[in-house]
């Protein structure tokens, strides 16, 4: 398959996934809101169902815009080392979507297409750019260290983050 197509189904794939989270999410965003320790709530303040498709949005979007801004036919440009590095932040939050599926006792949002969709596509996706140089073994590996921050840290961020955003622009319009 041609670099370029694969490289644009970094978007397209994160698409399916986010879908899903997007539709299954309003069922466990409520658990996740009552289950934080009081003593966490500022630190983690409740999220809307608004707030996270917001987030989601963002996320989705991204991965288009890098992809169609970018000259991915070419050797190491940068368009490809992010689409490279956003497809390794999906192949972490794969174990991600696995662990809170187990934290839940059954199913997590997300964690269907993660594992059904994310999991193989990654990986052959990964080992193809390794292989053919579109990153270094050694960048790859990096990438997937970036991911386990970024998905620990920054994506449950990204959802408290849109709603401070939200509401900056509701007291100044």
């Amino acid at each position: 398959m041609d670099k370029k197509v694969i490289l644009w189904m970094v978007p397209v794939l994160t698409t399916v996934h986010n879908i899903e989270e997007v539709l299954f999410m309003p069922f466990v965003i409520e658990r996740r809101n009552s289950s934080i320790p009081a003593f966490l709530g500022g630190l983690l303040p409740p999220v809307t169902y608004a707030q996270f498709v917001l987030a989601v949005s963002v996320a989705t979007a991204v991965p288009y815009l890098i992809a169609s801004f970018s000259n991915t036919g070419r050797q190491g440009g940068a368009g490809v080392t992010l689409l490279v590095s956003i497809q390794a932040m999906m192949l972490v939050n794969v174990f991600a979507h696995l662990s809170f599926a187990v934290m839940m006792g059954g199913y997590a949002p997300g964690v269907v297409t993660a594992v059904a969709v994310e999991l193989p596509f990654s990986i052959s996706m990964l080992r193809r750019a390794v292989r053919e140089r579109w990153v270094s073994g050694r960048a790859m590996v990096l990438l997937i260290a970036i991911g386990l921050p970024l998905n620990v840290i920054a994506l449950p961020a990204l959802p408290i983050l849109s709603g401070e955003i939200v509401r900056l622009l509701t007291r100044v319009g």
